[in-house]
């Protein structure tokens, strides 16, 4: 049977495009969202373009147990000061959490390689709104330092152990043309990006704090007492700036032990 010259030319066209469909019908398709395989839709870190979203980078990389992007976060003389009545601080009277130590830390909490077990899931929640106020320490100049103060809501599952740490933390940040900026960060003087220089614990001295330092223990971890409590997916609805509230009330509840920011550290410095 012969095809008329009309017909041919059709098929020079039709027959390409139908191979092409057939080649890319099962690949990514540009027009859908990015889609990571475990955590569902992928949102990018936050960029460290002013005071309150090198703190969101912070938040980001704790949701997201990131170490690259997190040893990125601090100043050269970076510090963290414990909450007063953490007596699990006393272990580092004579080894302050600096950069060093603070990376160390987390290193071995995002992704392994201390004596305690890795997490499997880490969630962090903060104020929705995060004000910066002039930095209230003396001899800082409000252009380059601010401070930041939110509210905080940790849970961090390993294979063996769920903790929670609820309270509120004080973070002052420096803008990068006026920071100690790590050398092995390769990073140069900047304006445009900002760093945590430094980290208050005020846990204890809050509404989520006081009711761990007065509960009656129900166990004891590595640097002090702990309390048992019912943990629940983080309520993720909008509230006000250091409004705190219960979890969710859904899905199964967990067994989690409360501790300290101190009592975090000392698992995990090792």
């Amino acid at each position: 049977m012969r095809i008329h010259p009309s017909g041919v030319r059709a098929l020079r066209i039709v027959l390409p495009l139908a191979l092409l469909l057939l080649a890319v019908g099962g690949c990514f398709n540009p027009f859908a969202p990015l889609i990571a395989t475990s955590t569902g839709i992928y949102i990018p870190p936050p960029e460290p373009n002013s005071a309150e979203n090198v703190i969101r980078l912070f938040e980001w990389c704790w949701k997201n147990r990131d170490i690259t992007r997190y040893q990125e976060l601090f100043t050269a003389d970076f510090r963290f000061q414990f909450a007063l009545g953490d007596s699990a601080g006393n272990l580092f009277r004579d080894r302050p959490v600096d950069r060093d130590e603070e990376l160390t830390i987390a290193r071995n909490l995002f992704v392994g390689g201390g004596a305690e077990p890795a997490a499997t899931n880490i969630s962090l929640t903060m104020d929705p709104t995060l004000v910066p106020m002039p930095d209230s320490r003396p001899g800082k100049n409000p252009k380059w330092h601010k401070e930041i103060v939110t509210g905080v809501d940790l849970y961090i599952k390993t294979d063996t152990q769920e903790y929670r740490i609820m309270g509120s933390a004080r973070f002052f940040v420096v803008r990068g043309d006026s920071a100690a900026i790590p050398t092995d960060l390769g990073f140069k003087s900047d304006s445009t990006r900002w760093y945590i220089d430094q980290w208050n614990d005020e846990t204890l001295t809050s509404p989520g704090g006081t009711a761990l330092a007065s509960a009656r223990t129900a166990g004891t971890v590595r640097g002090g007492p702990a309390v048992l409590v019912t943990v629940l997916p983080a309520d993720r609805s909008p509230r006000v700036p250091g409004e705190r509230r219960a979890p969710a009330a859904y899905g199964a509840p967990t067994p989690a032990i409360q501790i300290t920011w101190g009592q975090l550290f000392a698992f995990y410095s090792d």
